[in-house]
């Protein structure tokens, strides 16, 4: 019995051994494929939307398509404001880069560069497009954390739960800075299976990292190199969270602006064009293609009813202006306080510059524009026309503004405050 006994420890032991020898000749496989088509993102951000910071800093991203130059990123990494993209290969130099498309509902976002500038074709990676892993399933992140160029590290799989306002592919392989946009790999098939994101910055936390499941990515893609908009719909549509996590989709309120959809509180959406949902995220990647023709199936009262209609797609973040006048930037921002700004589009305060006319006069971030010189401000254009007429006067600029706080007796104040109109710019470039 003992050498029974020892003979089949001592196959347990080399099966093990030889598992471990395998997955980590997977993993060098895995990785050394993934130098030759990832890259490194650096960004310069001269003028920051709110969403943005001003300053430089570094994220990674990878090949889709070397005819094209494009590369999947992060949005957070690309930026929602304009920006000076540089990209370098695993050998140092850095090109020029610009967006293509940027989502902020998955923080991922599409940059080219010339193809022209590389003297070989890089590889494409193979994408996971029509599934997530399972749960267990080993993976890799790939990137540059902290500045260290072209770093691989390994874990599983862990879930796919909602997490940043979508759902998300959670693992335990570590992500830090830097690895944000790059892939996230499949460490036994070196499918890309994700764009890795973020992770949970706690001292109590381990292993609570994040990657954009790469099948909502494909959608976009395939939208993209279609020539379709693959825009989300502009329509609000917000759903009630289940305390025992039931993966349904019922409506908590509306504001569609679209005549004819006749959604109302309490539908749960099943469907949309016959494709099964559960998810908000799930409902967003169905409606990406059908914003023309929406076929939404419908609980309502216990029974199934069809609702149809067209919704518009949300305006292009690439797309994006603002006005800068006298060091502080102005630029739509009604979502950011759930429409309580009011009709139109809600100009409000973004960027603040140091040392400037707009900070010396104590305007601030988040400031929302309710008048101009006592007349109801709706959009950029009229601000720049009022902001003319009143120089062309040689009077200064008056805003009232609407500042909110946290208070609970007193949510918002309003404040004057004065500018000369003298520094006066379109970021993003002038209105067509």
């Amino acid at each position: 019995m003992k050498i029974v006994a020892s003979t089949w420890l001592a196959v347990l032991v080399l099966s093990l051994v030889t598992l471990q020898a395998a997955a980590e000749t997977t993993s060098e496989a895995a990785f050394r494929a993934a130098k030759a088509w990832t890259v490194r993102v650096q960004v310069e951000m001269p003028t920051p939307f709110i969403e943005d910071e001003k300053g430089s800093y570094e994220g990674a991203g990878f090949v889709v398509d070397a005819k094209r130059g494009w590369i999947l990123t992060n949005a957070h990494v690309a930026g929602h404001s304009p920006t000076i993209l540089r990209i370098a290969f695993d050998d140092g130099r850095l090109i020029p880069a610009e967006r293509v498309y940027v989502d902020p509902h998955l923080d991922m976002a599409v940059i080219a560069y010339q193809p022209e500038q590389l003297k070989e074709v890089p590889p494409e990676p193979t994408l996971a497009c029509d599934s997530v892993p399972p749960v267990g399933h080993p993976v890799g992140a790939y990137g540059h954390p902290w500045g260290f160029r072209f770093t691989g590290t390994r874990g599983i799989a862990s879930a796919v739960t909602p997490r940043f306002g979508a759902d998300m592919l959670q693992t335990d392989a570590p992500i830090n800075a830097g690895n944000s946009g790059g892939p996230l790999i499949s460490l036994e098939t070196e499918h890309v299976v994700g764009i890795s994101t973020a992770k949970i910055a706690d001292e109590e936390v381990e292993g609570l990292s994040f990657a954009v499941p790469m099948p909502f990515v494909c959608t976009i893609l395939t939208l993209l190199k279609a020539g379709q908009d693959p825009s989300p719909p502009a329509a609000r549509v917000e759903f009630a969270i289940d305390e025992n996590d039931e993966r349904t989709l019922v409506v908590a309120n509306t504001r569609l602006e679209t005549p004819g959809i006749d959604l109302r509180p309490e539908d749960e959406i099943v469907a949309v064009a016959g494709r099964a949902v559960t998810t908000p995220t799930q409902f967003v990647d169905a409606v990406r293609s059908h914003l023309d023709d929406l076929v939404l199936t419908v609980r309502r009262d216990g029974r199934e009813t069809r609702v149809t209609g067209k919704i518009p797609a949300a305006p292009r973040i690439i797309e994006r202006r603002g006005l800068w006048v006298d060091g502080a930037l102005f630029a739509p921002g009604a979502d950011f306080y759930g429409g309580i700004l009011g009709d139109g589009e809600g100009i409000m305060v973004h960027h603040i510059e140091e040392a400037s006319e707009a900070q010396s006069v104590g305007l601030a971030v988040y400031d929302a524009v309710e008048r101009v010189n006592g007349r109801p401000v709706h959009s950029l254009e009229e601000l720049e026309q009022m902001i003319v007429e009143a120089t062309h006067k040689k009077r200064p600029i008056e805003l009232m503004i609407i500042r909110f706080g946290d208070d609970p007796d007193r949510l918002f104040q309003y404040l004057r405050r004065y500018l000369s109109g003298e520094n006066v710019s379109w970021v993003g470039g002038p209105p067509q």
